[in-house]
């Protein structure tokens, strides 16, 4: 290898270390954000999920046709639109105190709007400096200028999946209470008869009396779980990509591949539109 290359090599990759260390830092900052938020969620769940229910189960407004409305409700997994539009959702009604530990949290780690990026802007702010080492290494121009197109293209690439992935980890919330629920709105839906709207809350609060314990600190722990494995799946995807772009543009024997100089120009209008495209989707 060149010696010019092989400077750029040992810079490049001592900055990919310590790029990734930073955003390791602030990703394990995030997941102990979000363990203690849910820790709390959890315990207000278990102390109110009784008082949650009431309202649902026990309207204080008389409603003669109230058991066909549970009744709905638990032949349809916890969820029925009555005939006037509202909407009853026993199981996010259920993990409400969860989502709402994590509310503030999650705008904060996922963003919709601005330029800072999930998880507090590591992924935006992850770069490996190659305009300056452009300014300094002429001869690796080109090879730096793919490095940063690759750069930008996995940031990018990342950002999407994040964004796509960030429902799936908060909708697990509800999910894991919905699955916990299963059970319990298979039986209630059984009962026909006489007593059948009391023996549907019963089975209800009974169900919920019993499993608080066990439910809502399995919703914490699986969006803990989807959590990390988001986190761990973009630094490998993020380190494996640029790894192999510095191996492919500067550890391939020169001798191999051949002069790409008269590329140089379009690889920077790639590069140049590239850069504007990103601008637009902030």
């Amino acid at each position: 290898m060149a010696g010019s290359k092989a400077d750029v090599c040992s810079i490049l990759e001592e900055k990919l270390r310590n790029e990734l260390n930073h955003i390791r830092e602030s990703m394990d900052e995030t997941y102990e954000a979000f363990e203690k938020c849910l820790n709390e969620g959890v315990e207000k769940s278990k102390g109110s999920c009784e008082v949650t229910l009431r309202p649902i189960l026990r309207p204080k407004k008389k409603d003669l046709g109230f058991h066909r409305t549970l009744k709905c409700v638990v032949e349809n997994s916890g969820i029925h639109k009555t005939g006037k539009g509202k909407q009853i959702n026993l199981n996010s009604k259920l993990s409400s105190w969860l989502t709402d530990s994590i509310d503030e949290e999650f705008k904060k780690t996922f963003p919709n709007e601005g330029k800072c990026g999930p998880f507090n802007g590591v992924i935006s702010s992850f770069s490996l400096n190659t305009e300056e080492l452009i300014e300094k290494y002429k001869d690796v121009e080109l090879q730096l200028i793919f490095l940063k197109t690759e750069e930008e293209k996995i940031k990018t690439k990342l950002k999407k999946i994040i964004r796509d992935r960030k429902k799936l980890v908060y909708c697990s919330l509800t999910g894991t209470v919905e699955e916990s629920m299963q059970e319990c709105y298979k039986k209630a839906a059984e009962f026909r008869g006489r007593d059948t709207l009391k023996n549907m809350r019963e089975t209800i609060e009974k169900h919920v009396q019993h499993s608080k314990n066990i439910m809502f600190k399995m919703a914490k722990n699986v969006m803990l779980h989807l959590l990390k494995k988001l986190m761990e799946e973009t630094m490998e995807t993020l380190e494996k990509t640029l790894n192999e772009a510095i191996e492919l543009s500067l550890k391939t024997d020169d001798h191999s591949i051949p002069d790409f100089s008269t590329e140089l120009e379009l690889v920077k209008q790639y590069y140049e539109e590239l850069e504007g495209s990103r601008d637009e989707e902030m």
